[in-house]
């Protein structure tokens, strides 16, 4: 019973040291209801949703939200985020995404800002 616990509390603490959460988001009652799963940072979560639900006020707000932690600006966090380095909802490109997700609204605003 000792050695369960001792797994289970090294399980526990992998899992908090990776900080990997995962959560459902659901899409706005409008469309059709589609649960998607997000696994990773949940301070960037907003950024795939905004593209989920193609909602170019939560993109805007998850700027504002970062700026001074991955930019000095609004401008400067988007450029962050669609940066070959950047930010990757399910593996694409927040702008691939965009494309994928046919969330042209996000993807207009991405693409005329960046």
């Amino acid at each position: 019973m000792e050695d369960f616990k001792m797994k289970l509390s090294k399980a526990l603490n992998l899992l908090a040291a990776t900080a990997t959460v995962a959560f459902t988001i659901n899409a706005n009652a409008a469309a059709p209801q589609k649960d998607i799963r997000f696994v990773g940072e949940t301070q960037f979560a907003g950024f795939c949703k905004a593209i989920v639900n193609d909602d170019v006020r939560v993109l805007r707000s998850s700027l504002s939200r970062n700026v001074g932690r991955i930019g000095a600006s609004q401008r400067e966090v988007l450029r962050m985020v669609t940066s070959e380095e950047g930010l990757t909802c399910n593996g694409s490109s927040l702008i691939e995404f965009s494309v994928e997700r046919d969330a042209n609204a996000v993807h207009e605003y991405l693409t005329s800002r960046s």
